[in-house]
């Protein structure tokens, strides 16, 4: 079961919309480890970058990939940008 919901903002949506099918599969993998385990999940999946701003960290075919988020009310993870 999920600790909570995820959302994206445009940016992250069009990033991974572009995707080829298996760094969409890989990608997808990490966003929903994050949805699983909300705030408790740490070193190396996700860094704190400043108060509630954290950012998501994979390797996507060895580039590694950042994406900003913060969790908001309501159980709510909010995707912002992607730095890839």
């Amino acid at each position: 079961m999920a600790w909570g919901t995820v959302e994206l903002e445009p940016e992250v949506r069009d990033w991974l919309e572009k995707l080829p099918t298996p760094q969409f599969a890989t990608a997808a993998f990490y966003v929903d480890l994050v949805a699983d385990r909300g705030p408790l999940l740490g070193e190396p999946y996700t860094r704190q970058l400043d108060g509630k701003l954290r950012e998501l960290r994979f390797h996507l075919d060895g580039r590694a990939v950042r994406v900003t988020y913060w969790i908001a009310s309501g159980r709510r993870i909010v995707l912002l940008t992607v730095f890839a």
